[in-house]
């Protein structure tokens, strides 16, 4: 049997938001087999205030949530973080023209473990 021991790794740390806590584990778990280390934002507001303290390799950002959407919350973490890699994350993409402008790409749901790889592996950094 063949084991990696994956906490020898360690890619950087991407910070994923999301009001559901089951995307979250979902994400956590994936990405942690991958050699990152994950942070957990249930909130718009409160990703806001952890990105604005840390630094993130990059961030996965719900695009509904109830008390900041995240097309809000990555204006207003880029008015901080310029150069910050932000990938937009929703069922259904129903962003206008200008918002898409925010974001370095779109991951869409249900999440596919190929294309969650393919993105962060393009724009952690």
């Amino acid at each position: 049997m063949h084991c990696t021991n994956t906490n020898l790794m360690n890619k950087g740390t991407i910070l994923v938001v999301d009001d559901e806590p089951i995307n979250f584990k979902l994400l956590n778990a994936i990405l942690k087999r991958e050699g990152y280390a994950v942070e957990y934002a249930d909130s718009g507001c409160r990703a806001v205030d952890m990105a604005s303290k840390s630094d993130y390799c990059m961030i996965i950002m719900d695009l509904k949530m109830p008390d900041m959407n995240g097309i809000e919350a990555t204006r207003r973490i880029k008015k901080v973080k310029h150069d910050i890699n932000i990938i937009a994350s929703s069922a259904i993409n129903n962003m206008e023209h200008n918002e898409y402008m925010l974001f370095n790409d779109f991951l869409s749901k249900p999440i596919n473990r190929g294309q969650l790889l393919e993105i962060v592996e393009k724009y952690a950094k």
